[in-house]
This record gives structure tokens, C-alpha cells and sequence, in this order.
């Protein structure tokens, strides 16, 4: 038996062949359908042989009235059946029908149907299987959810009338038919308000009694659905507590806060989406709704229970919503609310959801970005520390867009209301090396689209931190308790302000200058240029430097150019604004740690770059047209541009070529003298000195007309010379002879007023222009004080630094300087510079390798005149000399050596003395003998000096020594050895043989000296004196041999001695063996250069005494091997310079007249 047989076995009556299709009678098949007494079975095998043979669909659509039979008998089925199976085969078949007739006559006719059925008074409400069915039906026609809006709206209403039913299954196929009404925007314009009132009111009261999940989940999508339009939502809203209706429901902020609560996740999401689908279109209409129903506090409570991803969002999402509404925060949502939503955080950026992370850190940025500032959302450091670990860690993230969300939460978080107290700097270094890291990291890497991006909110990050760091350094009581906890404080506001400046420089600057480079964004632009400021109050001690490294990186010229690009027009103002404020203290920084202006200039150069920056929108390239072609009204601009171009090019930045700088200035000079202006101001005419003379050798020397121009310039401004004008400057005007003999000396002067730091330079200045050396004689001879001091510092220093062969260029120079100092001192009739004078003097005599000539000693006679005719001076020398004070010190050995000179001059010119100076010689003779170990060798060897003076001149008109033992009548001993007495001369000879076993040259050659000239005293007074004194002293012989065995070498001071000794005892009998024992020596091992002159004069001194034929013969061979011997160094006039201090060698070193 066929399936066909099955299914028509017992209805079959002796239908024709012509109702048979596919082995299927069609007749069959429509008459069981509405038979009784037919198993669900069998009519369900019946339809499924429909749906599977086309034929016979094809046969039934073939006459109107059979299809109209065949869908009725559907629609029978469908009402009245009661099997499950039979009754979805039934609906399968309705679709497929509808869908293989596309009539519009027939779909009106099936919810014509649907209708009549539901209406009947007597007969069915709506069934499950109908409301199915009509929910598929819009499924398979989505336009007939228009018709049901329109044409066939009762049967809407009967639809919305089945939500009354009590089968919630009803209800949630109900709840279908009206998603698909809603999700109709056409239907939807088409719903009578009544309906659509009707509606909304339904549907809140089967959320207020519903008791199935599918059914919640089912209407709460309807209702997010409706949600879609904000006519709707302002019904449902509008919709208040209905318990007195005859339909009672709950307002919808309860509903979905009940659902909050409901353990099932589906419904929590469902119903946070429902929220968000509300505060969508008028957040600060509805939220309030929300937030006095206490809805933020659940949200906070299902977000910390843990919960979905998906919930998660959701949560997020409406808690952003929320947040909009100020209510929000009076409640102090926002304040018990971040401690859930950190912690959440935290375990969500463990997570790979980066949408989730995204959503979180929004809504972090939200609520950062709308607390107000009167309530603290972190009042511990613990917590602020809590939210910072947070974003360094979605900062830190791989995904680009979460790190940037963090970054923005960075960025707010570092306003000054949200910070801890006091400020954790700790934490605000971690925020800001971590969001440094991040824009390193994007801008080394090939994501150039995404880096302009990024490096815009990686600036507005920094701009934070500086504008907070800023008040920090403004407000103490944001800073105030840092040191109370030092374990937990490792930073401080200083050293976080260093930070910051190096973050800029390292990372900022090539970041943005490679951005730039590419495309100019005013607003990447103006942020950055706000960094920079701001560094200027964080850092002032590290600006001097870092103000210098950017006009070296030419960040002026960047500044103006992207001025001219960007703000032109009057285009950008705050960025222009922000260009002007960048370039004025970058400008003041530079020009206040610059010595060439003075504060009045300082003031002057600021109220031109005030009045004159914010219009300056034109390009670096376009100064040169501007210089001397603007009106006399816009002079100012012209002033900027000068000081703008002088600092750049002072620190390296070479703006414009230097032809174009050098004939735009001379222009710029013409130009202003022509309109007969007044004189150029003192800091813009330095300005356009320094540019003329760094840019001149760009062409050919100044011809006589533009020296003219200079050269009225500089005299119609004086004042100019009080600057301290550069060195560049300075070559310019020597350079010319007109500039040099009318503004060398003004401008040396301006320069040495600076003090001494600035010799270094100078000397290379007098170097290069012999006028500028002739020109510091006269500024060292007439200026003030501390400029004479400053010029002969300079002077000296200058001869001091140039060799033999230099000196001997400068002989013309030097004959020049005499002759100039000759004027003077023939000028000076009185003394007040004396010691100027004396310094230059001391300067050019110490260096001169010649003979002194006639000018020489006038000079030195003009120089002995006044300081002998100078009362106050001796008083002077006296009070110094007088002290009781054996310290060694500058003055006093200045003193002992200007005594010692004066007396020497005074004896041998037989000057005139006004006044004599009381010496206690004793004093010094004490000193030598037994304080030498707390006495400075100087001022020994000055001591000494002087002792050897007054042994030289015997008694002098200038010296008058004191001494309490010499007042009382004298031994006849004493009388004869006045005024050393015989006790002083024991302590003089004991003093100087213990000298000259010091290691120090120079006191063992003045030692030396000294005993030379004591010897020769000795000997005008008393001769035999010397001889038991001196020369049989078993002292002298010990001294003696120490000498000649000290190193294992000769040495100089023991020729001297021993040469001195046989001298003065006519033979060499007495010294005989120390005689062989140096010639041996010399045989054996030969003799270093320094000890050939003094082995020399020895030798003939001891064969000048008659000493034996084998020794003379000796020393003869010994002499002949020294011929011919190198010119001796003795008569060069070598200078110790110690302090201020100088000493000619050469007084103080037995030459070949002492032997």
C-alpha cells in the first residue's frame, strides 16, 4: 500500500483520475481536512505530502474557489486542532501558501480570518497556534505589519487584547507580533496614539504580573523596541504609578528595577538595555526617574557581584547614561560608586573583551569629567593610588583604542580636584611615564594614520599634569603634609617638575616635530606650544638651558611660521594666542640671562614683543621685504623682527641666509634714518650690531656711505655702550678705523663692566685688532675703578698669553703703550690711579724682552716720584708693616716688596722723601729665625728681600728702623754692625743657612742673596767680622757639605755657596777638599745645564785665588770643557705671579756681579 493509500484509504470515494497528483488525490486531501472522525495523523501526513509534491500545490491554486476552500479549511484547523504537530504543519502550509500566491487580496483575507474568529463573540479567543501563526506570517511578509497598523488595525487590537489572557504563553506570542509591529518604522507612523496608548499600558501592566521568563524577556524586548521612538518613550515614562487603573501596572523605572534584581542574567540585560534604550533620547528628561528609583545603586551592586561580559557592557553603558543627569553625583553616586567600578576595571583589563574595557574606562573619563569639584572622589591616597594602577594599565594595553580611553581617563584624572591630599606625585609620574611610553611607542612605530591621533591625546595628558603641577607650585596647601610621610612619598613637586621637562624634551618635541612635518594640526599644535610654557613656572632654574636648546632647534622660527600658516586672517586665536604667550617667555628667558641688555632694555624689548607678536603673522621668509618697507607706524613690528632674528641667530638658528640678514639691516638702518626718526633704543641698536657683524663676512667690507650710516647710529645713541656689547660687535667697530678712535673705548668700557668673566674673550679681541689693545690701555688709564682693574686684568692676561716671537710683533705696540703711559703719568698730579698705573707699568716691563730704554726710566722715575711724594701711601706701608701679625697675606707682601723697591730707588736717585717709615727690622729678623714653619714662603722670601735692601743701602732716608733694644746706648759691637747689632747678625746667618736647606728654589736663591749681601756688610763694617761669623763657622762648613751631598747631584746653591766662601777668604785653602770633590764629580759625571754657568763662575773664582798648580790646572781643563757655554738665563726677567702679587726672579737669584 502506497502512502497515498494510507492517507485516503477511508475517504476516497470514487474520485477521478484528474484529482490525482503525484500519487496524492487532492480531493482527498481537502475533504479530510475538515472531517471529525480523521486522526491528527493522518491530516498531518496529508499536509506534509502537500508541502513535499509541488503538483499538488499547483492543483490546488488552480481555481480561486478551491484555494479559498483549501485555506479556509487551513484556518479551521488551525482554530481547532488540537495536536501540537498538526497545528505547526497547518502554519507551515499557510506561509508556504501565502508565499507561492503573492496576493495582497489573500493576505487581507486570512487576517479577515484570524479576525472573525477572534472577535466572535461566541467563539475562540485568541489561541497560541493563531498568534504563532500571525507572528510568522509578518515574519515571511514584514509588510503587512503596515496593514495591521492601517486597514486591518482591529485586528491589532484584538492582537493587544490577548495580552489580558492569563496563558503567558499567549502573552509571549502576543509580545511577538508587536515586536515585529515596532520593528516596522512604516507601521509604526501609521499606530493611532489611542493604540499606541493602549499599548504601552498592556505592556507595563504584564511586566508589573508576569511570573515566566520568556514572557519578561519577550515584552521587555517590545518595550526596548518602542523604546526606539521618543514620542513613545515619553508615553511610557509619562505612565505613573497605575494601581487604582482597571489595569493596574508599576511605573517602568520599578519594573526594570525589579528586574535588576532577578538572579537571571538574560533579564538583567535585557532590562539595562531596556534603561539605556530610554535615557538614549533625553538623558536629562528621564534620568531622574532612574536614579530616585535607586537604580545607579543596583547597577553598582551587579556590576561588583560579578556578572557577563555582555552584562558587564550593558552596565557600563547605562551607568555612562546616568551620569549625564547632575542628580547622578548629589547622590554621591559617583563617590561609593568608584571603588566597585576600579575594582571591576582591574578584572576586566585581565580580560581579552576589549569593547567592555573600552565601555568601562568611558564611563571611568564620565564620571572623572562631571564630579564636581567641591566633592572628593579619592580623599585617601590609597584610593587615588587604586584608579592609577588602573589606568596605567589600560594605558599599557596592546589595543590601541582601549589605551587611548585610558589616556583620556588619565587625562582627567589629573585635574586638580581629583587629587588626594596631599598630592601624590609618586602616582602622577607613573600616569605620566606610562602615557609617555605609549606615544613613544606609537610614534616609532608605521601606524602613521593613528600617530596625530594618539600624539593629540598624549599631549592633552601632559597639558594636565603641567597645569596641574602648576598650581601645585602656586597653592602650598595642595603640597602640604608631603613630608610627614616620607615611606609612601618618594617624589617630590620638584623633582616631578624635572621630569616633566625631560619628558618634553625627549619625547613630546620629536614627537610632535615628526607629526608636524607631515600635516600642521592647529590644535597638536596648540597644546604642545601650551607644554612649553608651562615649562617656563615648572622649571625656571633648568629654563636658561633649555630656552637656549630650543632657540638652537629653531623653535622661534616653527612659531612664527606656523603663526603665519595657521593663524593668518585671524584664524585660531587661541592658538595664536597660545603662539605669542610660547614665544614671549621663550624670548624674556633668553634675553634675562643675557648681559647684553639691562632691566630698562628688558622692559623695552617685552613691550615690543607685547604690542607687536600678536599680529606678527607673517613667514620668517617674508622678513627681509618687511624691514625697511613698512610704515613708520608699524616701527615696532620692525623692532620684533630684529630682536626675534638676533636670538635666533645668537643661539645657532640661522633663520634667513646672512647676505639677506645683512642687507635687510643696513636697509632697516637707512631706512629709519631717512624718515628722520629718533634714535634707534639702545637694545634694538645692539640688536643690529650683532647682526651686521656675525652676518659681514657674507660680503664685501662696509664701503665709506654705510660705515657713515653705522657710524651715525651708534652716535645718535650713547647709551648703547652701557650694554655690554658682544664680541662680534666689538670686531665690527675695530674693524673700521672711523668706528674705532670715536666708539672703541665707550665700548670696551660697556664690555669690562661686566666684570672679569669676560677676559677670555676679550683677549681673543686683542689678538685680532692691535686698535683694541690701544683702546683697552686708554679704558685701564681713564675708566672707573672696577674697569681699570678689568683692563689691566685683560692687559695682563694678554701678554701673558702670547710667546716670544709674539712679543717681539708687538714691539711697535708696546713702544705705543710706554709712550701712552708717559702721558698719563705726566698728566696725573695726583695719585688716585696710581695703582692702575702701576699694574699696566708692572705689566708691560715684565714682559718686555729688551733693554730698558731712556722712556723706560722716565717712566720708572715718574713712578718713584709719586709714590715717594705719596704720604698716604707710606702711612699706609707702615700701618701693614707694623702689624703684629706674622700671617702671610697679599698686602703684606706687597708691601715688603714696594718698601724694598722704593728704597733701592730712592738711594740711587737720592730722591726727595716726605716722609720716613718706621720698620721694626727685628721683627722680620725674628720671623726668619724662628717662625719659619707658620710663615707662607712668599712672605719669607719678601722678608728676606727686604733684609738684603737694607744691608745694601747701609742707611737709608726713606727707612728708619725701630727697635726697643737699639734705644739705649750700644756696645761698641752692636755700633759697629747698626743696625742688625751683633745678636741679629748670629740670627740673620743662623736663619739663612737654615733657608737655603729648604727644597724650595726660590728661597734658597733669595737666602743666597741675602747672604751675599750681608757678607759684603760684614765687611765695611768690621771685616774680621765675616770671617769668625761667617766663614769659620763649623755651621757654614756642615751647610756646605750637606749641599754638595744632597741628591747625589750638584746642585746650584752649593756652587754659589762654596763660590762665595772662597771669595770671601782670599784663598782656596780653607775649602780645598770641597773644591776637589766638585771637580771629581764633574769629571766623573758630567754637569746639567742649569749647573754650568754657576760651575763656571766657581772655577774662575777659586783660579783667581791662587790655589795650588795641580788643582789650577784641573779646574782650567774643567773650564775649557764648558766653552763656549749658552747665553746665561740670568739676565732674563722671568716673573712669579702669586695672587696679586708679582716678583721679579732676578732679584731674588745671585747673578755673575755678585761673585
Amino acid at each position: 500500500m502506497s502512502s497515498s493509500d494510507a492517507i485516503c484509504e477511508k475517504i476516497h470515494d470514487a474520485h477521478g483520475p484528474r484529482w490525482e497528483r503525484g500519487g496524492i488525490c487532492v480531493a482527498c486531501v481537502l475533504e479530510m481536512m475538515d472531517r471529525s472522525d480523521v486522526s491528527a495523523v493522518r491530516k498531518r501526513a496529508a499536509l506534509v505530502s502537500v508541502m513535499r509534491v509541488p503538483a499538488v500545490r499547483e492543483f490546488l491554486y488552480r481555481e480561486e474557489e478551491g484555494r479559498i476552500n483549501f485555506i479556509s479549511s487551513l484556518l479551521r484547523t488551525l482554530f481547532s486542532a488540537v495536536d501540537s504537530s498538526l497545528l505547526d504543519q497547518t502554519a507551515q502550509v499557510l506561509l508556504q501558501v501565502t508565499l507561492d500566491i503573492p496576493s495582497q487580496a489573500l493576505l487581507l483575507f486570512i487576517l479577515d480570518q484570524i479576525h472573525s474568529r477572534w472577535s466572535d463573540v461566541g467563539g475562540l479567543k485568541a489561541s497560541l497556534s493563531s498568534v504563532m501563526f500571525l507572528g510568522k506570517l509578518l515574519d515571511a511578509h514584514p509588510a503587512l505589519s503596515q496593514t495591521l497598523t492601517s486597514s486591518r488595525s482591529r485586528v491589532l487590537e484584538c492582537v493587544c487584547a490577548a495580552l489580558l489572557l492569563s496563558d503567558e504563553d499567549v502573552k509571549a506570542g502576543v509580545c511577538y507580533v508587536l515586536l515585529r509591529i515596532w520593528s516596522s518604522a512604516s507601521a509604526v507612523q501609521m499606530l493611532t496614539d489611542t493604540l499606541r496608548q493602549r499599548m504601552c499600558v498592556l505592556l507595563l501592566h504584564t511586566l508589573s504580573n508576569t511570573h515566566t521568563t520568556a514572557l519578561t524577556v519577550n515584552c521587555l524586548g517590545v518595550v526596548k523596541q518602542m523604546c526606539q521612538y521618543s514620542e513613545v518613550v515619553c508615553v511610557l515614562m509619562n505612565l505613573k504609578d497605575g494601581a487604582e487603573d482597571p489595569l493596574p501596572y508599576q511605573p517602568l523605572p520599578l519594573i526594570l528595577k525589579k528586574l535588576l534584581l532577578s538572579a537571571q542574567d538574560s533579564l538583567q540585560v535585557v532590562s539595562v538595555r531596556c534603561v539605556c534604550a530610554v535615557l538614549i533620547h533625553a538623558p536629562q528628561r528621564f534620568t531622574a526617574a532612574f536614579i530616585q528609583a535607586d537604580l545607579p545603586e543596583f547597577l553598582l551592586e551587579v556590576m561588583s557581584s560579578g556578572c557577563t561580559d555582555v552584562l558587564l557592557w550593558s552596565v557600563f553603558s547605562c551607568l555612562l547614561l546616568l551620569s549625564e543627569d547632575p542628580l547622578f553625583f548629589s547622590q554621591c553616586h559617583a563617590v561609593y560608586g568608584m571603588e566597585p567600578l576600579v575594582r571591576c576595571l582591574k578584572e576586566t583589563l585581565g580580560k581579552s573583551n576589549t569593547e567592555v574595557q573600552k565601555q568601562g574606562l568611558e564611563l571611568l573619563s564620565a564620571i572623572l569629567d562631571r564630579q564636581p569639584a567641591a566633592v572628593r572622589l579619592f580623599p585617601t591616597a590609597s584610593e587615588f593610588t587604586g584608579v592609577c594602577d588602573v589606568i596605567v594599565e589600560g594605558v599599557a594595553t596592546s589595543c590601541l583604542q582601549v589605551s587611548m580611553c585610558a589616556v583620556r581617563a588619565a587625562a582627567i584624572l589629573l585635574r586638580p580636584n581629583h587629587q588626594s591630599s596631599p598630592v601624590q606625585f609618586s602616582d602622577v609620574r607613573r600616569v605620566v611615564e606610562a602615557v609617555m611610553s605609549k606615544c613613544r611607542e606609537i610614534s616609532s612605530g608605521s601606524e602613521s594614520v593613528s600617530a596625530a591621533g594618539v600624539l593629540l591625546q598624549t599631549l592633552t595628558c601632559f597639558d594636565a599634569a603641567c597645569r596641574l603641577l602648576e598650581v601645585c607650585v602656586c597653592e602650598s596647601d595642595l603640597t602640604d603634609g608631603v613630608c610627614s610621610a616620607p615611606a609612601q612619598q618618594q617624589e617630590t613637586l620638584e623633582s616631578v617638575c624635572v621630569f616633566l621637562l625631560h619628558c618634553c624634551d625627549t619625547t613630546c618635541i620629536p614627537a610632535v616635530t615628526g607629526v608636524c612635518e607631515r600635516v600642521s594640526s592647529p590644535q597638536t599644535l596648540q597644546l604642545f606650544l601650551s607644554v612649553l610654557s608651562r615649562q617656563f613656572a615648572l622649571c625656571p632654574a633648568h629654563m636658561t638651558s633649555f630656552s637656549k636648546k630650543l632657540a638652537a632647534s629653531g623653535f622661534i622660527r616653527l612659531t612664527v611660521d606656523s603663526k603665519a600658516q595657521l593663524c593668518s586672517g585671524n584664524r585660531n586665536a587661541s592658538l595664536n594666542q597660545i603662539c605669542c604667550d610660547f614665544l614671549m617667555k621663550l624670548c624674556m628667558c633668553l634675553i634675562s640671562n643675557t648681559d647684553t641688555w639691562n632691566q630698562e632694555d628688558i622692559q623695552d624689548v617685552q613691550h615690543v614683543l607685547q604690542e607687536s607678536l600678536p599680529s606678527l603673522c607673517c613667514s620668517v621668509s617674508d622678513w627681509p621685504s618687511l624691514l625697511p618697507d613698512i610704515p613708520q607706524s608699524l616701527r615696532n613690528t620692525q623692532f620684533c623682527i630684529i630682536h626675534l632674528l638676533h636670538l635666533s641667530l645668537l643661539h645657532g638658528d640661522r633663520c634667513l641666509c646672512d647676505s639677506a640678514v645683512f642687507s635687510c639691516v643696513l636697509r632697516f638702518i637707512v631706512c629709519v634714518q631717512d624718515q628722520c626718526d629718533d634714535a634707534l633704543p639702545a637694545c634694538v641698536l645692539s640688536s643690529v650690531l650683532y647682526l651686521l657683524s656675525v652676518n659681514q663676512h657674507a660680503g664685501p667690507p662696509l664701503d665709506m656711505v654705510s660705515v657713515s650710516v653705522v657710524s651715525k647710529a651708534l652716535s645718535s645713541c650713547p647709551a648703547v655702550f652701557s650694554h655690554a656689547l658682544p664680541l662680534s660687535a666689538l670686531s665690527l667697530i675695530f674693524q673700521y678705523p672711523e668706528l674705532s678712535e670715536r666708539f672703541g673705548a665707550p665700548a670696551l668700557t660697556g664690555r669690562l663692566s661686566r666684570g672679569p668673566e669676560e677676559e677670555r674673550e676679550l683677549l681673543e679681541l686683542l689678538h685680532t685688532h692691535p686698535a683694541a689693545l690701544l683702546n683697552m690701555l686708554g679704558v685701564a688709564c681713564d675708566a672707573e675703578t672696577a674697569v681699570c682693574q678689568s683692563a689691566v686684568g685683560v692687559l695682563r692676561s694678554f701678554l701673558c698669553s702670547v710667546d716670544g716671537v709674539s712679543i717681539s710683533r708687538t714691539t711697535d705696540l708696546s713702544d705705543h703703550i710706554r709712550s701712552a703711559l708717559m702721558s698719563v703719568l705726566q698728566r696725573h698730579t695726583h695719585t688716585d690711579g696710581l695703582s692702575v698705573l702701576l699694574d699696566v707699568l708692572s705689566v708691560i716691563q715684565s714682559h718686555s724682552s729688551s733693554q730698558m730704554t731712556h722712556t723706560d726710566f722716565k717712566l720708572l722715575y715718574h713712578v718713584a716720584s709719586l709714590l715717594l711724594g705719596n704720604v698716604r701711601l707710606l702711612e699706609l706701608l707702615e700701618e701693614v708693616l707694623s702689624s703684629s701679625s706674622s700671617s702671610s697675606s697679599s698686602l703684606h707682601c706687597s708691601s715688603l716688596l714696594l718698601l724694598s723697591s722704593l728704597v733701592l730707588l730712592q738711594h740711587k736717585h737720592h730722591a726727595q722723601v716726605q716722609k720716613s717709615i718706621r720698620v721694626d727690622l727685628h721683627q722680620i729678623l725674628r720671623r726668619l729665625a724662628f717662625n719659619k714653619r707658620e710663615t707662607d714662603a712668599l712672605l719669607l722670601v719678601c722678608s728676606v728681600r727686604f733684609v738684603q735692601v737694607c744691608l745694601d743701602v747701609d742707611e737709608s732716608a726713606l727707612v728708619c728702623v725701630c727697635d726697643a733694644a737699639l734705644e739705649r746706648p750700644l756696645q761698641t759691637a752692636d755700633g759697629a754692625l747698626h743696625p742688625l747689632g751683633h745678636s741679629g747678625t748670629a740670627s740673620l746667618v743662623t736663619a739663612l743657612s737654615a733657608l737655603m736647606l729648604q727644597k724650595q728654589d726660590l728661597l734658597v736663591s733669595a737666602a743666597l742673596n741675602c747672604l751675599t749681601s750681608l757678607m759684603e756688610f760684614l765687611c765695611r763694617r768690621t771685616p774680621e767680622s765675616v770671617q769668625h761669623m761667617v766663614v769659620h763657622q763649623p755651621w757654614t762648613r756642615f751647610l756646605l757639605f750637606s749641599l754638595l751631598s744632597c741628591d747625589g747631584s750638584l746642585r746650584p746653591a752649593a756652587l754659589q755657596l762654596l763660590t762665595l766662601l772662597v771669595r770671601f777668604s782670599g784663598s782656596v785653602s780653607l775649602w780645598k777638599s770641597e773644591v776637589e770633590s766638585v771637580c771629581e764629580e764633574v769629571e766623573r759625571r758630567g754637569v746639567t745645564d742649569l749647573s754650568k754657568h754657576t760651575l763656571s763662575m766657581m772655577l774662575t773664582q777659586c783660579c783667581a785665588v791662587a790655589p795650588p798648580d795641580d788643582l789650577r790646572m784641573r779646574m782650567n781643563a774643567l773650564l775649557e770643557s764648558l766653552q763656549p757655554l749658552p747665553p746665561s738665563d740670568a739676565s732674563n726677567r722671568h716673573m712669579l705671579r702669586v695672587g696679586r702679587v708679582s716678583v721679579c726672579l732676578s732679584d731674588l737669584k745671585p747673578g755673575a756681579q755678585d761673585f
